[in-house]
């Protein structure tokens, strides 16, 4: 990611995550606890960064899995992962990583376990393979 001095975040709390598969019905959502958060900023700070964004996807069926926090330095960030791109706001400021093997992405779907149904879960968890 960035020199460690320079991470676009320092710290997260109150992180709640979205599915984004749902076409008129609420997305599911639910909150990382704090082991868990301590996680998610450990594996977003092993990211590489990227130069281009991703395409946008507006098919129906599974998009993205985005998760919203607080930085107590930089306020609100928002992290959308879709399709091996992580993207990044805060502050006005846009990033992109790349997610090799759409392993974060994965691993961020993947928390949502207890509160997804397993078909749900299944079938999200196979679109990400089979776009790899």
């Amino acid at each position: 990611m960035a020199a460690p001095n320079d991470k676009p975040v320092i710290t997260a709390s109150n992180v709640v995550v979205t599915l984004d598969v749902f076409s008129g019905r609420p997305n599911p959502t639910w909150s990382l606890s704090e082991g868990m958060t301590v996680e998610f900023l450990r594996r977003l700070h092993a990211l590489d960064g990227a130069k281009a964004a991703p395409r946008e996807f507006e098919d129906l069926g599974y998009r993205a899995v985005s998760a919203e926090f607080q930085d107590e330095t930089k306020g609100t960030v928002a992290v959308k992962v879709s399709r091996g791109i992580v993207t990044l706001d805060r502050a006005g400021q846009r990033f992109h990583y790349l997610d090799a093997g759409r392993q974060f992405e994965l691993w961020l779907v993947n928390t949502g376990a207890v509160h997804l149904t397993p078909d749900i879960l299944r079938y999200v968890t196979g679109e990400i393979a089979k776009r790899q």
